[in-house]
């Protein structure tokens, strides 16, 4: 790194030497202004070079960092090499199209970027439930919503988990429950929560995701006489439901509502809290995952929640995966105004 070479000007020198009052008084007043000007000069300099420096050690810093990390990876790798080698983790078909096993990632976490399957195909989740396999695809043209997002299957695993606190379905044959997913993107959450539990699961998000969301359910569901798709356990559909749109709200109130990260600055916090209220009854519970990395929209949804509904509950997620940054609220007891 280049360093700045601040010796002194004469202006400087006369600005150190001529102190008391008297000289100053002697001075030419463009003098005195001239030799201002170069001591605040100096001083910029100065500051300059010290920020240069600290930013030349904050480099540094970075680099042995990385360093440490990458070989700290590297002795990790060849440790878990004895337990891993029979374990293939990504298939690649012979068109190139790339699946990953994703009972194969849980078995090994090692960190929780959301980005880190963005270049699979599939994902095979494998039998989920203890019910039939699932095998979602992603498309990256689709952006953010094509994706299968850990806040997702986090949220279906802890439904499902619950289902005795929501499913009041008897064994009688009676309706099943209803549960309605919000900005389902690829529909990860809500097919994990059809293929595990006795429910009508209803997919919904925004008309370009509806084509994903169709081939996925087709892939993973048989069709019903009722025109539902079923499993051995649930149904599903799917539908466009935007939000603020009250003629996308039919068949409301729901039994449950479910929505994986869809609390983000691209959509507006405040609608989809009055979107959940309307959609909403008496006994409604809500199911809301989100991840800690925007926090004003979190406020924001929080706030207006809070304002819609008498319980507000954060819980510990349920869920194999063990990424930390995800939450599971809950949100029930509809109050009856906006």
């Amino acid at each position: 790194m280049s360093t700045l070479s601040l010796s002194p000007t004469p202006f400087h020198d006369d600005v150190i030497e001529n102190q008391d009052d008297s000289s100053s008084e002697q001075q030419d007043p463009f003098l005195q202004q001239m030799n201002r000007g170069s001591y605040l000069r100096q001083l910029r300099l100065l500051a300059l070079q010290d920020e240069m420096e600290r930013l030349a050690r904050q480099e540094e810093e970075e680099e042995q960092t990385s360093s440490e990390w990458f070989e700290e990876k590297k002795c990790d790798d060849d440790a878990n090499d004895s337990t891993e080698q029979d374990a293939v983790e990504v298939h690649v078909s012979p068109g190139g199209e790339r699946t990953l096993d994703y009972s194969v990632y849980l078995s090994h976490q090692r960190y929780y970027d959301d980005l880190k399957h963005v270049d699979m195909n599939y994902i095979d989740y494998g039998h989920i439930g203890g019910g039939d396999s699932l095998i979602v695809e992603q498309r990256k043209r689709l952006g953010k919503g094509g994706f299968c997002w850990d806040a997702a299957f986090i949220l279906g695993e802890h439904v499902v988990a619950h289902e005795s606190v929501w499913n009041a379905t008897g064994e009688d044959g009676a309706e099943k429950n209803t549960v309605l997913e919000l900005g389902a993107g690829t529909g990860l959450c809500g097919m994990m929560i059809a293929k595990s539990t006795k429910a009508h699961v209803i997919l919904t998000d925004l008309p370009e995701l509806m084509g994903l969301i169709d081939d996925n359910v087709r892939r993973n569901f048989s069709t019903h006489d009722s025109g539902h798709m079923i499993s051995s356990q649930g149904t599903v559909e799917s539908r466009v439901l935007r939000w603020g749109v009250e003629d996308d709200y039919r068949g409301a109130p729901f039994d449950v509502i479910v929505g994986a990260d869809i609390v983000a600055s691209l959509y507006d916090p405040i609608a989809l809290a009055q979107t959940l209220h309307a959609l909403s009854g008496p006994k409604t519970k809500i199911y809301i995952s989100s991840k800690s990395r925007l926090d004003k929209p979190h406020e924001e949804f929080d706030a207006e929640m809070r304002r819609l509904f008498h319980r507000a509950e954060k819980v510990q997620p349920q869920s194999r995966l063990k990424n930390p940054h995800v939450f599971v609220m809950v949100f029930q007891s509809k109050r009856d105004c906006l």
